[in-house]
């Protein structure tokens, strides 16, 4: 886990390339598809909170969880520094607190949904829903795997303020029965000439889209509204590119 101990370099490596746009395809998503009016947001996994500032412009309060200290007091910080009122929560999204809610809208970013068994998944689920208002929406990206025989790893080099993060991810399959790999994030930093190597391993699940969909309809709790591709309601869905999954409280 170090490098969730390390959120500035973190924030650099897996900033949103396009924040107003992916925050446009979420508006869009809810004026097509919420029966909620959507004035409360949930993010799990939050991280670096990497919306905040977004989400706060266009006029919705937030609230953030992960289970990392680290990350959570370097959003509380970021949201102290920028003026926003927003809420952090350190927790699991294992064992959801439903005093936390109510919410209107709950999403996960860049398949950060560390259930680890469809059990798991299932009463995750269950607990998400006891926190969204009727109708509201539950956005997944990148949890579900598209291409099955794929080797899932990709690397990328970023910069900010004199800082260069050069990241490594790949997906190595622990338990092929289970369906659970290790995530492995890599960061070569060069911190204005201090060189360095950061790494962080987290164990989750594969999730397949037709098993996916079929413990969707046995929980009763949600209904699928569909799959898309990279932020688009109308881009063709194809087995490369960014994956994300709309569904809807019952």
């Amino acid at each position: 886990m170090e490098a969730y101990l390390h959120p500035d370099y973190y924030e650099i490596a897996l900033a949103p390339e396009d924040p107003v746009r992916e925050l446009d395809f979420f508006e869009a998503a809810i004026a097509k598809f919420s029966k909620a009016k959507v004035h409360r947001v949930f993010e799990l996994g939050a991280g670096t909170a990497p919306y905040l500032e977004e989400w706060h412009r266009r006029g919705y309060a937030y609230c953030g969880l992960d289970l990392s200290p680290a990350m959570i007091e370097h959003a509380r910080y970021k949201a102290r520094r920028k003026g926003i009122d927003a809420t952090f929560v350190l927790g699991d999204m294992r064992d959801l607190d439903r005093r936390l809610g109510p919410f209107d809208l709950a999403y996960v970013l860049l398949g950060s949904l560390y259930v680890r068994s469809n059990r798991e998944f299932l009463d995750h689920l269950d607990h998400l829903a006891g926190l969204l208002a009727p109708g509201g929406l539950y956005l997944l990206d990148s949890v579900v795997w598209f291409r099955i025989f794929h080797g899932y790893k990709r690397s990328w080099i970023r910069q900010r303020s004199g800082v260069r993060v050069h990241t490594r991810y790949r997906a190595e399959m622990l338990d092929p029965i289970a369906q659970t790999y290790d995530e492995w994030l890599t960061f070569t930093v060069n911190d204005h000439g201090k060189n360095m190597i950061i790494q962080g391993r987290v164990t989750a699940k594969v999730f397949f889209p037709q098993e996916f969909l079929c413990l969707v309809e046995l929980s009763e709790r949600f209904e699928f509204i569909g799959w898309y591709n990279d932020f688009s309601l109308t881009a063709e869905v194809k087995p490369a590119g960014r994956h994300l999954v709309i569904l809807r409280k019952r």
